[in-house]
C-alpha cells in the first residue's frame, strides 16, 4: 500500500532545489558575491550583471527542462507499463531532434525567420513534435508486429532500432548541412541548453502548463492501468484514451525540451526509479516529487558543466549520460525493474 503524501518531504526537496538554485546563479566559471547587492550604486555597477542575466535564464530553462523529462519517464513508466520508458530511450527524442535538425537544413523563408527568432517555440516546437509522433507511431507499429506479451525489454529493443535510424539521417544532415547551420545542429544533438532570453522561457513555460495539468489531474488513474485494460474497464476507466492522450501530452512536453535543450538522456528514467526506490506514494504526489528531483539533478549537472572546466562548458548530455548509463545497467543486471 502507498503511503498518503508528506509535506514534510515536498518541503525537503523544494529546499533542496532553492539550495541548488542558489548555487547556480553565485557560482560557476566567474564566481558573484552575493554581498555585491548591498553594496553601493557605484560599486554595483561592477557586477556582470549580463552573467547574472544568463545564469537565471540558464537556471529556470533547466529547471523546466528537468521536470519536464522526469515528468514523461514517469507517465512513459505507467501508461506503457514498462520500467525502462523513457523518451530518450524509445527514440522519441531523437525523432524530435531529427526533424527539427531537417527543419534547420532546409532553412526558413525571411519570415518564418523572423518569427522562429522571436517567440522561439511555435516554429521549432511544431517540427520537433511532428519528430516525436512519427517516432511513436513507429514505435507502436513496431510493437503491434513482435507476437510476445513481454513488454519489458521490446520496448528499448524497437528504441535502439528508432534510435539508429533517426542518428544515421542525423549523420547525413551533418554531412550536408551548411557551416553556420552545423553549430545548431550539433548542440541539438549532444543536449546543451540554447541560449534564450527571458520572454521566450516565459513562452516556455506558458507551452507547458497545460500538458503537466493534464497529466497530474489523470495520474491517478495510472495506478489501475499498470494491471492491464481490462482491469481498468472493469472500473469504468478508458484507458486507451487516457494513455492516447497522455502520450500527446508527452510528445509536446518532449518536443519543448527537444527545441530549447536537444536531446538529454536517461534523465527520465533514472528519476523515477530513484523516487519509488525512497517513496511509495500514489502517482500523482510520484509525479510531483520526480519534477522536483529532475529539477533539482539537471540544475546541478548544469552547474558543474560550467564549473569543472571553466571557461569551457560541457554539454549536459555528458552528465546525464554518465549518471544514467551505469544506473540503467545495474536495472538490467539486478533486473528490479
Amino acid at each position: 500500500m502507498k503511503s498518503n503524501f508528506s509535506i514534510k518531504v515536498f518541503i525537503v526537496y523544494l529546499m533542496l532545489l532553492l539550495i541548488s538554485a542558489f548555487f547556480s546563479i553565485y557560482y560557476g566559471s566567474v564566481n558573484i558575491s552575493f554581498m555585491q547587492f548591498f553594496s553601493s550604486s557605484s560599486e554595483l555597477e561592477d557586477i556582470p550583471s549580463k552573467i547574472l542575466e544568463l545564469r537565471i535564464n540558464s537556471l529556470l530553462q533547466a529547471a523546466l527542462v528537468g521536470a519536464i523529462l522526469a515528468l514523461s519517464g514517469c507517465v512513459l513508466q505507467r501508461v506503457l507499463r514498462n520500467p525502462l520508458a523513457d523518451p530518450f530511450i524509445l527514440g522519441i527524442s531523437s525523432g524530435g531532434t531529427c526533424f527539427l535538425s531537417l527543419s534547420i537544413l532546409i532553412n526558413y523563408p525571411p519570415l518564418f525567420s523572423i518569427i522562429s527568432s522571436q517567440t522561439f517555440i511555435p516554429i521549432k516546437s511544431f517540427h520537433a513534435f511532428i519528430g516525436c509522433i512519427v517516432s511513436f507511431l513507429i514505435l507502436f507499429s513496431f510493437r503491434r508486429k513482435i507476437k510476445t506479451v513481454n513488454d519489458e525489454y521490446v520496448y528499448p529493443v524497437i528504441g535502439i532500432i528508432i534510435n539508429s535510424f533517426f542518428s544515421a539521417i542525423l549523420m547525413m544532415v551533418i554531412t550536408i548541412a551548411k557551416p553556420e547551420q552545423l553549430a545548431e545542429i550539433h548542440n541539438l544533438m549532444i543536449g546543451t541548453l540554447q541560449p534564450i532570453t527571458f520572454n521566450q522561457i516565459f513562452f516556455f513555460y506558458a507551452m507547458s502548463i497545460f500538458p503537466i495539468i493534464f497529466i497530474l489531474r489523470n495520474a491517478k488513474y495510472f495506478d489501475f492501468m499498470i494491471f492491464g485494460d481490462d482491469f481498468s474497464k472493469s472500473l469504468g476507466i478508458n484507458s486507451l484514451k487516457i494513455r492516447c492522450i497522455s502520450i500527446v501530452m508527452i510528445c509536446i512536453l518532449v518536443s519543448l525540451v527537444v527545441s530549447t535543450a536537444g536531446s538529454i538522456g536517461f534523465i527520465g528514467l533514472i528519476i523515477p526509479h530513484m523516487i519509488r526506490k525512497i517513496h511509495r506514494f500514489s502517482p500523482f504526489f510520484e509525479c510531483i516529487l520526480c519534477m522536483q528531483l529532475g529539477a533539482i539533478i539537471l540544475i546541478n549537472a548544469d552547474t558543474l558543466s560550467r564549473s569543472l572546466f571553466s571557461p569551457a562548458q560541457l554539454p549536459l548530455g555528458i552528465f546525464t549520460a554518465i549518471l544514467g548509463a551505469p544506473i540503467l545497467a545495474f536495472i538490467l543486471i539486478r533486473k528490479q525493474v
